[in-house]
């Protein structure tokens, strides 16, 4: 559907802002309507409204970076986008860098780690402000499979076609090894086997 002619869902962001970053909006006379003091920071309010949650996310940003430039500390820091229409939800292809995954509250973030059977976890690490961090990460990273699909040509779980190469030969004398193979998995530009074939004779790469 185009996403011009989607129904305009509102979604709930909230910013948790340190008490001093507080006080300098308001000595730049930058007020956020129903701010509440909860300890040493204000929490503020604002709806959004998106065709979905991806968009909303986009538009958050966008209207974070406008409001505060930085003032306050960076997005990741300071806000969060809940998930009213249950749209985060773990499954096989589930993505942590997906915009629509990002920005996510607690209650949010708990609820995907458990359906996720422990696959995933809260993102600690900090990041920094041109790459910020998500909101989940794996536990675990997934391993990439090659398979087989020609002597020494082998094809990704993405599609993409490498050829073995070895750069160092294994070495034994009397059953005892001297040197350990050394080999190198090198991506092909070919798009499908037969190309990736051509490719390897027209590279000199089998000698």
């Amino acid at each position: 559907m185009d996403k011009s002619l989607r129904f305009a869902r509102p979604y709930l962001l909230t910013l948790n802002i340190a008490y001093d970053d507080y006080m300098e909006l308001l000595y730049r006379a930058k007020l956020l309507p129903n701010a509440r003091l909860h300890g040493d920071h204000f929490t503020a309010r604002k709806i959004i409204r998106a065709g979905d949650r991806k968009e909303a996310v986009r538009k958050t940003v966008q209207w974070f970076w406008k409001q505060f430039k930085g003032s306050i500390g960076e997005a990741h820091n300071v806000l969060t986008i809940n998930d009213p229409y249950d749209e985060v939800v773990y499954s096989k292809k589930f993505s942590c860098a997906d915009p629509a995954n990002k920005y996510l509250d607690d209650e949010t973030i708990e609820k995907v780690i458990t359906g996720s059977g422990g696959k995933l976890m809260k993102e600690s690490r900090q990041g920094t402000p041109h790459h910020p961090p998500n909101s989940l990460r794996r536990v675990k990273r997934r391993r990439k499979y090659h398979r087989t699909v020609a002597p020494r040509i082998s094809i990704s779980s993405s599609g993409a076609y490498y050829f073995r190469l070895t750069l160092r030969s294994q070495v034994s004398k009397k059953g005892e090894i001297l040197q350990k193979r050394k080999i190198q998995n090198l991506r092909l530009r070919a798009r499908n086997l037969e190309d990736a074939e051509r490719e390897v004779i027209e590279r000199g790469l089998a000698q």
